[in-house]
């Protein structure tokens, strides 16, 4: 019988098809840890080499491996002497990758990242509804809007798997942009290339106050109407404060606060104890406000305008049914919000 033609004749070639093996099975590693009743092979290599990676030391990856660190460094000396180049560089402190290991590193990284993709896709086609969907977003919303949303996406889909990153405004951008996650929710922001911006939430800044507080009669309010009250507002590191003190600084007007705070859950608390009157937004408040516990009336003042959030996905990526779903549910939640509060979606 007429043998078949081999194409990696030479030792290095073949060192390279190996390493291409490992790199194939390494990126299935983490849905057979968390699935053990789905056959899935897997590289042994790839999850030493990558928590080797991650703590820098051999012990105590085999530690947290529950495997003996001769076994680890077995792994990976073989392979380093197959590439005949280092993955790591061997210092008194322990181990830190080299160019190649680096290299190496971000394909089984993104490897497992768009398995998970394929996997989502999968499951959709199948009629499963399940998968993954990973969803970065400012805490004001992660907080307050998402947890009722995701309750009714489970309600249809209880086999998704969600992963929800809170990120300051700007690595949401970019998180988006390299296709990290599914989609984004954030301050509103120029659109960059292969984003998508699907809808854009304008939410009003106001007082908000306790519901036996006087201002908590009126349908709307001018600044000067807290005056003679304490106010509790957020610091310019937050989104809210810096809208309002630009604002403010547009008029030369200045408000001298009894309290300041970084923290959205500390000013609220602050106003729930009765010591003074707050500035934040509508989204801010909207399930205590739900709940009967806060008021929030809306400022009418020409420099103080409200705080824009953007949902937005990468136009590479294939959304999930379920991802789809979720999307949809934020942006309906979006417009029925804007209209609440009597904004326009652009």
């Amino acid at each position: 019988m007429r043998r078949p033609v081999a194409f990696l004749s030479t030792p290095r070639q073949q060192s390279y098809s190996r390493i291409f093996d490992i790199a194939a099975c390494c990126i299935v590693w983490r849905y057979a840890v968390r699935n053990p009743g789905r056959i899935f092979t897997l590289s042994r290599f790839s999850i030493y080499f990558e928590m080797v990676a991650q703590t820098g030391s051999i012990r105590q990856a085999a530690s947290a491996l529950n495997v003996s660190p001769s076994a680890v460094n077995r792994q990976i000396l073989a392979v380093e002497e197959d590439m005949q180049t280092p993955l790591f560089h061997r210092h008194s402190s322990g181990l830190s990758l080299t160019t190649a290991g680096e290299l190496l590193l971000a394909a089984i990284i993104s490897g497992k990242r768009d398995f998970e993709q394929f996997q989502s896709r999968l499951d959709g086609l199948s009629g499963l509804h399940g998968g993954v969907v990973e969803i970065a977003a400012i805490e004001a919303v992660s907080d307050r809007l998402i947890p009722d949303i995701l309750s009714d996406v489970t309600k249809r889909h209880p086999r998704v798997e969600f992963r929800l990153q809170t990120l300051d405004f700007k690595a949401i951008w970019q998180a988006v942009s390299r296709n990290d996650v599914d989609f984004g929710i954030s301050l509103a922001g120029k659109s960059l290339r292969q984003v998508r911006i699907v809808s854009t939430l304008q939410a009003a800044i106001g007082f908000v106050v306790r519901p036996d507080h006087p201002l908590a009669q009126r349908e709307d309010a001018r600044l000067n109407h807290a005056t003679g009250s304490k106010l509790i507002l957020p610091d310019s590191t937050l989104a809210v404060g810096a809208a309002i003190q630009d604002g403010l600084a547009q008029h030369s007007l200045s408000l001298n606060p009894t309290f300041t705070s970084n923290r959205i859950a500390s000013i609220k608390a602050l106003i729930r104890s009765g010591l003074g009157v707050g500035m934040l937004t509508r989204m801010d408040v909207m399930n205590e406000v739900k709940a009967g516990e806060l008021c929030f009336v809306p400022i009418k003042e020409s420099g103080i305008r409200p705080l824009g959030f953007s949902l937005f996905y990468n136009t590479q990526r294939r959304l999930s049914a379920a991802a789809q779903t979720t999307l949809d549910l934020i942006t309906e939640s979006f417009n029925s919000m804007s209209e609440q509060s009597g904004t326009t979606l652009p």
